[in-house]
C-alpha cells in the first residue's frame, strides 16, 4: 500500500471513530462518492449542453441537463430562475455574480463577519476588495439572542446605495424571510444575491423561507454550495433569474473556466435525487424527514448546554449552534482539547467580536453530519451537556468515553479503504 493510500486509511479511521460537528461539512451517500470517482472524470466538455468544442459529449449534455432540471425542481424555480451547474464551488460561485453583474468601485453590502457572514461576501481581507467596495450590516439583540437587524439593513442600503447586497451567513442560527430584505434592496435599485449555502436542505424540505420568488421579493442570484445540508459532493450550484443567466454562463464559460467537471456534476445530480426522493440515502429516510432530525438534535444539543450554564449566542432555528465562550476560555485550545476527546468542531467569531479570528470567543457546532449517521435526540442531548461540562473545567473522561462508545454505534456507510 502506497503512502496515498495509507493517508487514506488513516482518514476513514478519523471519520469512522470520531463526532463530526462541523457545521459545514456532511456525508454523501456512497452513491454520490461512487460517481465523483466514475469515469465522468475522464471527459473534457468545455462549453455547454448542444455547444461544447469537443467532440463526445452527447451524454454530457445529457448529463448536464438532468442536473439542471432537477436542481431547479428541487428548489421548485422552474418558472423564474436557470441554473449553472459548473461552478465548482461556493465561493467561486459567489465571485461568478461578482464578474457578471458588478464594475470596478461598485459597493457590495453584506452582513458582518462578525454576525455571521462569510468571508466570501467581501469582508476585508477578500482579494475583490482590490477591485469592489466592501460595506457591511448587522445583527441586533432580540428575544431569542441576536437577530438579523433589518432596521440597520434598511439604513445601509440608503446609505451606501450597494450595486449588490448578499444575504447569506455561515454561522447564523435564526431562521428569517428573504422576501423583506430583497424588496427594501429592489426598491433601493440594488441586485441581490442569496448565499444559501448552509440552509439549501432547509429550504429544499421547506423547513426554511426561500429566496426563489417572483418580482421584488425574490433574489436576483441564488448561490449554495453542495455539500452541507444537501449532503451531496464538494461542489455548488447558480441559479440566476432568467435575464441575467447568459452573462453568469459567459462569465463562468469561457470568462473564467474551462472544462466543466463533469464528475462532480453527476455526483450533484445523485445528491439532488436524493433530495427529490427518487433515490434514498443509505439510512432510508426521506430527505424532508432527515432534515426534521437534524433540526430536532441541534436544538437537543443545544438544551444540553444549556443546561450546563454555557451561553448561546442565539437559540437555533437551524442546524447551527453557536457557543459564546468564557472569557478565560482560549477556543484554540478548547477546540484542540475537545478533538483530542473525540469530537469535531470550530472556534468561531461570535457579534461584537473583540478577539482575533484566530482565538476568536466563540465555538460553532452543527447537526447535519452526525444526524446522517444516525444520531439520536436523546444522544445529541448528552453530547451537548458532556461538551458543556469540559467547556466548565471537567468531564473529560466521561466525554472520550461517551464520544468512542457513540461513534462505533452510530452507521457508517463506507466501505474500508
Amino acid at each position: 500500500m502506497n503512502d496515498l493510500f495509507q493517508l487514506t486509511q488513516k482518514e476513514y479511521v478519523r471519520q469512522r471513530n470520531s463526532l463530526n460537528l462541523i457545521a459545514s461539512e456532511n456525508y454523501p451517500s456512497p452513491k454520490t462518492l461512487e460517481l465523483l470517482g466514475s469515469i465522468w472524470n475522464d471527459k473534457y466538455a468545455e462549453g455547454y449542453p448542444t455547444k461544447r468544442y469537443y467532440a463526445g459529449n452527447v451524454v454530457a449534455d445529457d448529463l448536464e441537463s438532468f442536473v439542471q432540471n432537477k436542481a431547479l425542481e428541487v428548489f421548485n424555480a422552474t418558472k423564474e430562475y436557470e441554473v449553472n451547474v459548473q461552478v465548482l464551488s461556493g465561493s467561486p460561485a459567489n465571485a461568478m455574480v461578482y464578474f457578471s453583474v458588478l464594475e470596478p468601485g461598485d459597493t457590495v453590502l453584506s452582513l458582518d463577519l462578525s454576525s455571521g457572514g462569510h468571508l466570501s461576501h467581501l469582508h476585508s481581507t477578500s482579494v475583490f476588495r482590490k477591485f469592489f467596495k466592501g460595506e457591511t450590516y448587522n445583527v441586533k439583540q432580540g428575544r431569542s439572542g441576536y437577530e438579523l437587524d433589518i432596521d440597520d439593513f434598511r439604513a445601509k442600503v440608503k446609505s451606501h446605495n450597494p450595486r449588490l447586497v448578499i444575504i447569506g451567513f455561515s454561522s447564523y442560527t435564526r431562521k428569517f424571510e428573504f422576501g423583506q430584505f430583497c424588496k427594501i434592496a429592489h426598491e433601493n435599485g440594488s441586485l441581490v444575491l442569496a448565499d444559501i449555502s448552509h440552509i439549501s436542505g432547509l429550504v429544499a424540505s421547506g423547513n426554511h423561507d426561500s429566496p426563489f420568488k417572483a418580482d421584488v421579493e425574490g433574489a436576483d442570484f441564488v448561490v449554495t454550495t453542495t455539500h452541507k445540508t444537501l449532503r451531496g459532493p464538494r461542489s455548488a450550484l447558480l441559479f440566476a433569474k432568467k435575464e441575467y443567466i447568459d452573462s453568469i454562463n459567459k462569465t463562468v464559460f469561457p470568462g473564467t473556466s474551462g472544462g466543466p467537471h463533469l464528475n462532480q456534476i453527476a455526483a450533484v445530480g445523485q445528491a439532488l435525487i436524493e433530495v427529490s426522493g427518487e433515490d434514498v440515502y443509505p439510512d432510508k429516510l426521506p430527505f424532508n424527514k432527515y432534515i426534521d432530525a437534524v433540526l430536532n438534535n441541534a436544538k437537543s444539543l443545544e438544551d444540553g448546554l444549556i443546561d450546563e450554564g454555557i451561553e448561546i449566542v442565539s437559540n437555533t432555528q437551524n442546524h447551527i449552534v453557536l457557543i459564546k465562550l468564557p472569557e478565560k476560555i482560549n477556543s484554540l485550545d478548547l477546540q484542540k482539547e475537545l478533538e483530542g476527546l473525540g469530537i469535531i468542531t470550530n472556534r468561531n467569531s461570535v457579534p461584537n467580536e473583540e478577539k482575533s479570528a484566530w482565538e476568536p470567543s466563540g465555538l460553532r457546532l452543527g447537526t447535519a453530519a452526525l444526524t446522517s449517521r444516525g444520531l439520536s435526540v436523546e444522544n445529541a442531548n448528552t453530547l451537548g451537556s458532556l461538551i458543556g461540562r469540559v467547556i466548565n473545567g471537567g468531564g473529560d473522561a466521561k466525554l472520550r468515553e461517551f464520544s468512542r462508545n457513540l461513534a462505533s454505534e452510530l452507521a457508517w456507510w463506507y466501505e474500508e479503504i
